[in-house]
């Protein structure tokens, strides 16, 4: 019989017992990925070279002319700031990426900066080009036109994107009762069927999941913690029995109390016994 240790009984347990809210503004997990990035490095800039040749808005054609026919030399230096900006811009995001937990709100502050240093850019350019007499600022409010309300139309429409790609992969995977399991790095390292599961185990700065492979236990060790599992599990019926553990309730055959007033789960695989605190045994009675 395999024994996984002792109760622990000297720590917060209510902690334990507070719902934990599904943050829904968090990144869909196509943000931990180089292509989706790619996409933000090349489209704006392809959007915003085509935009101005079609459409010369805003005067661009007299202000980018310069009396010179230097239209399309213009506006391809300025299609190149804007690409070379966001390749850095979006390079240091993504390599910054796993060091930060990302929401909705945090990446459109990013995408304002990242338009912000775009418009100081294309601002600084005209400035060196043109020689009117303007001061750099008065350029900074002219670019402002063609940062922000030309680039945000293909912001928008890559965000969209790739928002409703992230809601239908996530709902593809609660269909099949899938579930995406991410290191600290937001990488989706294991996917596993959540009637496999049988338990997950805290082990200093990661979480082991034993699951069932063809009847047989195996285990996956991922680099995160029990909180940061929570929200995955939960919905399943897998909860937290003990500091260290999460158990599959479908897994348990019996609760049961030893001599010492010991409280423990007899899974239904292989003769495991995983550990129940005293406070959350109610609880984990009650689910079951």
């Amino acid at each position: 019989m395999l024994y996984l240790g002792p109760i622990a009984d000297n720590w917060d347990e209510m902690s334990a017992q507070k719902q934990i809210t599904t943050n829904s503004l968090k990144l869909p997990e196509l943000y931990g990925k180089f292509t989706t990035h790619l996409w933000y490095m090349l489209f704006p800039a392809v959007f915003f070279f085509t935009f101005i040749v079609v459409y010369r808005p805003f005067g661009s054609e007299e202000m980018l002319d310069m009396g010179r026919s230097l239209f399309f030399f213009n506006t391809a230096i300025m299609m190149c700031i804007v690409l070379v900006t966001t390749i850095v811009t979006r390079l240091v995001y993504f390599l910054l990426y796993k060091f930060v937990n990302h929401t909705w709100w945090e990446f459109s502050g990013f995408c304002m900066l990242e338009m912000v240093i775009i418009t100081y850019f294309l601002a600084l350019y005209l400035f060196l080009m043109r020689h009117d007499g303007r001061i750099y600022f008065e350029y900074v409010g002219l670019c402002t036109q063609y940062s922000f309300l030309v680039l945000l139309f293909p912001y928008f429409g890559i965000t969209i994107v790739c928002a409703l790609v992230g809601k239908r992969e996530s709902n593809l995977a609660e269909q099949k009762g899938l579930i995406r399991f991410s290191d600290t790095s937001r990488q989706v390292k294991a996917v596993l069927d959540n009637k496999s599961i049988l338990y997950i185990e805290a082990k200093d700065n990661y979480v082991i999941i034993y699951y069932l492979d063809n009847g047989k236990v195996k285990n996956y060790q991922l680099r995160n913690t029990m909180n940061a599992i929570a929200p995955l599990v939960e919905p399943y019926n897998i909860f937290r029995c003990q500091r260290s553990y999460y158990v599959n309730l479908s897994h348990i055959n019996a609760l049961r109390k030893d001599p010492n007033d010991m409280i423990s789960a007899e899974l239904d695989a292989e003769n495991i016994v995983v550990p129940v605190s005293r406070k959350l045994y109610r609880d984990i009675s009650a689910k079951l």
